[in-house]
């Protein structure tokens, strides 16, 4: 966390959470994960942090303590009712289908009667591909464990083509692949003798179709995320469109949702206007974003916030994000505005 988040965070926390429910009430509180597991997840560990299963217990408590559980039906009939978000309410999702979302995180749900979305990418379940940023996770695995073989690293940095070789230095161009670097990321693996599809076999990282409808047989909401989790901003309009809707069809083909949501994946920031219009012509009845909060009920869309950040409480960030959204409002910047 940056040195003014972490600044941030502790001035507001200096506030009641009452007075911020107070200040700005008119919202449905939409945090969002993408695993919780007490170990070492390979495929993610060197990409972001995540919580262990106790502390996200205590997020639940403190969630549970102050607001109210809704599903995605109870938000979307709220919505299309009275063309607003329900107050002090809160609706958890998590993104990518990973396993840990069978494995660990529902059963912690259940236990606590709280709904969720689970968002997926088709292309992952069954696990018949790997993430390609879990595959950059995968070779800084590999990388720091062979960090003392010189001519292994001289040869990475050759198809790194970076004169720098360090492993602080190929780390950081890791990090920065994209979804269009994948050939480069399978040149790196095949040098480091890491086979991708072993792991997939060994490891199973994401949800089975099985897993996928014992999740909608209990009452899970399923949402789509894209059918391959692309950067839209480095597809075609024809390809975005692609991605949204054959995701969501996998969705409806695959369980028995009576709606049906979506997430952007990664960003939504770069989504045009002209996204949105084609997309109001098909079955989507909501759709997520990740502007902290902001305001898009034109386009039909509510703005999640990352709550996966194990540095921090989820009640100091839950006072930060409200004090936050009062700002945007008394600046007149709580309404996202596309091109």
């Amino acid at each position: 966390m940056s040195l003014f988040k972490s600044i941030y965070y502790n001035c507001s926390s200096a506030f009641p959470l009452a007075f911020l429910k107070r200040l700005y009430p008119s919202t449905c509180l939409l945090p969002y994960h993408h695993i919780v597991s007490d170990e070492d997840v390979w495929h993610i560990k060197h990409l972001y942090n995540y919580k262990n299963v106790s502390q996200f217990k205590n997020d639940l408590e403190i969630l549970l303590k102050n607001f109210k559980p809704i599903s995605a039906s109870d938000l979307i009939q709220y919505i299309q009712t009275n063309n607003q978000l329900p107050k002090n309410t809160f609706l958890l999702s998590f993104d990518d289908g990973f396993r840990e979302v069978n494995d660990v995180i529902a059963p912690l749900l259940e236990a606590k009667g709280v709904p969720a979305i689970f968002f997926i990418n088709p292309a992952f379940i069954d696990n018949k591909k790997l993430f390609y940023r879990g595959k950059t996770s995968l070779l800084i695995h590999e990388l720091l464990k062979n960090k003392k073989k010189p001519t292994m690293i001289h040869e990475i940095g050759d198809i790194l083509n970076t004169q720098k070789h360090t492993i602080e230095v190929f780390i950081g161009m890791l990090k920065k692949l994209n979804n269009t670097d994948e050939a480069l990321v399978n040149d790196l693996a095949q040098k480091l003798s890491l086979s991708f599809d072993e792991y997939l076999v060994r490891q199973k990282p994401f949800l089975t179709t099985e897993q996928l409808t014992s999740l909608d047989k209990r009452g899970f909401t399923i949402g789509a995320h894209s059918w391959s989790h692309p950067y839209y901003d480095k597809i075609s309009f024809e390809d975005q469109l692609e991605e949204t809707i054959s995701s969501c069809n996998f969705v409806k083909e695959k369980t028995k949702q009576h709606s049906i949501t979506f997430s952007f994946p990664y960003s939504d920031n770069a989504v045009s206007q002209n996204l949105f219009d084609a997309l109001h012509k098909t079955e989507i009845d909501l759709m997520f974003g990740i502007q902290n909060q902001k305001v898009e009920l034109n386009n039909n869309m509510v703005h999640r916030f990352n709550a996966e950040r194990p540095g921090i409480s989820l009640d100091k960030q839950l006072k930060g994000i409200m004090l936050f959204m009062a700002i945007q409002k008394k600046m007149g910047k709580q309404t996202v505005l596309r091109k």
